[in-house]
This record gives C-alpha cells, structure tokens and sequence, in this order.
C-alpha cells in the first residue's frame, strides 16, 4: 500500500468551505481552490484546525499527535525551532511572502515555500492610501466630524486643519524590489519627486523613470524626504534598522510609513524620541513590533503622543495591506499547488518547480532535506 502523506493546517481560512466560498472572491478563484482541495483530499491524509488563530501550545500538540510530513501556515502562525526539530515534517508551506515565523532547523533540512510575485500591486496601492490618507489628514477629520465637532461656528475655514498634497513632496523608498517599485509605478505620473535606496543601483529603473534619484546610504534619505516607505525583508540585519540615529534625521513633520515588517522599526526608540518631543513626525503603519498585535502599553503610549502633540497624525492599521479579496485567493493557490507539488515530487530537480524560499533554492543541491527520506517511504 501506497505512504499516504500527512498534512497539517494550522487554520481552516485555507479550505474550500472558507476561503473556497467567500463571495468576495471572484468565481474563478473559488472554483480553482475547490478544485486543489478535490486533488489534495485524494492524495494525502488532511487535519485542519478548527478556527483561524491556534495557540503556539495547541500548534506543538497538533504536531506532536497528528505527526505531519507538511505544515500549511501562515503569518500568524509561529512555528518555532524546536517544534520542527523534534518532529517527522519535511515541508513546510506558507501561504505568505514572508516567511520569518518558521523557525529554521539544523542544516536547514525542512523545505519551506511561500507565495512572491502575488501581493505587490495590493500592497503597493494600500501604502500609496495610507500616504494620501496621512497627508490629508483623513483619520483626524472623519472623527472630527464622526465626534459631532463639526459646528456652525467652523463650517468652512482658509487656514485651519490645512493638509498636504503629495505631488510638491519628496518620497524616499527603502527596498526596491517588487512592491517598491510598483509604488514607484504609480506615482512616478504624479509629478512626484522620488529617491531610493537598494542594495544595488537600478539603472533599467532609472531609465525607465527619469529623473528618480539612487541615494546609496539611509542617512540622506531621511534627512531629505517628505514621506520614507519601507519595503526591504525582515532579517538579523534589517532588524531595528529604523533606529534612534536615522529618526532624529528626519524633517519635521515627515510621514514615515511601514507595509513591510514591524521590527524593522525600533519601536522604543521612536515612542521615546516622540515623547520627548526630540522628533515631530508622522506615522502610516500597517505592522508592528516586537509583536502583533500592537501591545496595549505601546499603544497607550501612542495615544498618549497624540492627545499631547494633537497635530501629530498617526494612522495604524490591522496589517491589512494585503487584504485584497482576490490577492488572498492567488496566494492561496499557490500555496496549494506548492503542496500538491512537494507531495509529487520525486528529485531535487523537481524541487525548483516550486516556490521555495531563496537561501533554499541557491543551495538546493547542498541540502540535505528531509524530504529525501519520504521519497524512499513512496517507493
């Protein structure tokens, strides 16, 4: 008899009974998921959890009674090191682009892919709302008039609760890979005045979008720009990257926005710096650290900030940046067909059909991956 593979699903927003039928999604989407599923229930033994968010405890027990070979997760999902040490998991799938919630194993044997090239333009188009919402103080003014503060005696008015509009600001972006060039895309036919920041300089970018500028160093973008939007990896070097020394460079009220990772700003040494009244600036985020969701005591500091400093304009979304219907549904499949390749696989050549990370890939004939040891279970 056949090795039947075991896959565990850390939450049931994967299956075809929801995100397979959410009527936000456009049909042919939620026909292609239900299809994967037909394919997958056929292949290999399946456990999903019941309900969107387990606990890390809830995630071990699963792990250590179900006994998977692969592991559909995603962001909010934390799958540490030694609950994949100690277990039979050859394979990991993340239904995510960002993958630093997979605690990595000795000699990196387990197989992890994610789902790039999917969420750019969403993303790219909610950090452009944010800046525009920020600029125009959008947040500020619904409430004004949501609190019943919009009176008689302010019906109209040429010079209180002015705003900005972005076409005379300078953007500076950090990270020009997908998403940061899409937002380059976008606003490039603004007018908008645009540096940026990259491991490595763009000259086919640059010709494409004449007159965007390469700054080769932090320091002067943030000296420089009107808005800085993050879009680099959370990495060991990357984390706090935004720290005291590059903040206190930026031009009073600046907007610095965050799509990309939370840690990559050092949260302490921006509430600090605010408080102290040492920088004026203001805030699009979409994520947030150390943790998610935001702590209660760092917000509380921020509202604090804000009823002290109440021109300060700080705008803080759910992580959301992505939650475009039919953007979730890409990824989705993707991640299911990922699956459904690993669970065909039969060779490391076969590997590079799928979607696995990139430290993993480049090094794909180095590895020693446990997936080599189900192959001789399949024969």
């Amino acid at each position: 008899m056949q090795y039947k593979t075991k896959i565990f699903f850390t939450s049931n927003v994967f299956s075809d009974t929801e995100i397979g039928l959410n009527s936000k999604i456009s049909k042919k989407y939620r026909e292609k998921i239900v299809e994967l599923w037909d394919i997958l229930k056929k292949k290999a033994e399946i456990k999903i959890f019941d309900g969107r968010f387990p606990l890390e405890s809830q995630i071990h027990d699963e792990i250590q009674n179900f006994n998977p070979d692969i592991i559909g997760c995603h962001l909010s999902h934390e799958l540490p090191t030694d609950f994949l040490e100690n277990s039979e998991v050859f394979a990991v799938a993340t239904a995510t682009m960002g993958y630093n919630h997979i605690g990595r194993v000795s000699g990196d044997k387990i197989l992890i892919t994610h789902t790039p090239g999917v969420l750019f333009e969403t993303v790219a188009d909610f950090t452009i709302a944010i800046i525009l919402e920020n600029l125009r103080n959008l947040v500020d003014l619904h409430n004004f008039v949501w609190n019943g503060k919009w009176t008689a005696e302010e019906k109209w008015d040429l010079d209180q609760k002015l705003c900005s509009k972005i076409d005379n600001k300078t953007l500076g972006i950090i990270g020009v890979g997908q998403i940061g060039q899409e937002v380059i895309k976008r606003l490039y036919p603004w007018g908008v005045k645009i540096w940026y920041n990259d491991i490595f300089r763009n000259k086919a970018m640059e010709k494409e979008y004449p007159g965007i500028k390469f700054i080769d160093n932090y320091e002067e973008i943030f000296t420089n720009c009107d808005i800085i939007s993050l879009h680099i990896p959370l990495m060991e070097k990357t984390k706090g990257i935004v720290n005291r020394d590059l903040l206190k460079l930026m031009k009073k009220d600046a907007v610095l926005v965050n799509t990309a990772r939370g840690e990559l700003i050092n949260i302490y040494d921006l509430l600090e710096l605010l408080e102290n009244r040492e920088i004026s600036i203001n805030l699009a985020f979409d994520v947030f650290g150390p943790i998610e969701p935001i702590e209660p005591q760092i917000l509380e500091r921020f509202k604090k900030i804000k009823k002290e400093n109440p021109n300060l304009r700080f705008t803080f979304i759910p992580h959301n940046a992505s939650a475009d219907a039919d953007t979730r549904a890409k990824m989705n499949v993707m991640f299911l067909q990922d699956i459904i390749k690993i669970i065909e696989f039969k060779n490391l050549d076969d590997l590079k059909e799928a979607h696995i990370i990139p430290e993993q890939k480049n090094r794909i004939n180095e590895i020693d991956f446990r997936i080599k040891k189900y192959w001789e279970k399949k024969v």
